[in-house]
């Protein structure tokens, strides 16, 4: 098959420009949708096989509204702005975007979880302990743990999905 045949069949995600798509990231865009609508906002992030854009739109300094704008739906694309805006980081779990409060309740949780499932469980310098084996971090989720043995590393991490 030649080279111009093969192109015609590969799936559009190899066809995009990832560059063009990370260079909207942070900047203020204006997306006009195919039924005329206008959307405004600073891009949070674009997905590269939907193509589908997510736009972070500001309601005040601490609340955010995210719309996810579909590829299919979209006409245009304008950046109206080429200042890069610093994009908050919504979804992170770091103790930094939790409260002293919310970390404390979530450690007890956990360790009151471990023991319950006979974990001989200490803390030391806010790092639960378990048997100098395990260690797990502030915010105490599953990806906050540490363990040289992966079959004790995933036992803890199933138990505190739960």
């Amino acid at each position: 098959m030649s080279m111009q045949k093969h192109l015609n069949f590969s799936h559009q995600v190899f066809k995009n420009d990832p560059i063009l798509f990370e260079s909207y990231v942070g900047k203020k865009i204006k997306i006009m949708m195919k039924d005329e609508n206008i959307h405004f906002g600073v891009v949070y992030t674009v997905d590269p096989v939907s193509e589908s854009i997510v736009v972070l739109q500001s309601k005040t300094s601490t609340q955010y509204r995210l719309k996810i704008i579909f590829s299919h739906a979209i006409k245009n694309v304008e950046v109206t702005s080429e200042v890069e805006m610093l994009v908050p980081e919504l979804f992170s779990l770091s103790p930094a975007n939790l409260s002293h409060v919310m970390v404390t309740k979530r450690k007890n949780i956990v360790m009151q979880l471990l023991l319950d499932n006979r974990f001989p469980v200490k803390e030391e310098d806010g790092i639960l302990l378990i048997e100098d084996t395990v260690s797990i971090e502030p915010p105490y989720y599953p990806e906050n743990c540490t363990c040289t043995n992966s079959i004790i590393l995933n036992k803890v991490q199933s138990i505190l999905r739960k």
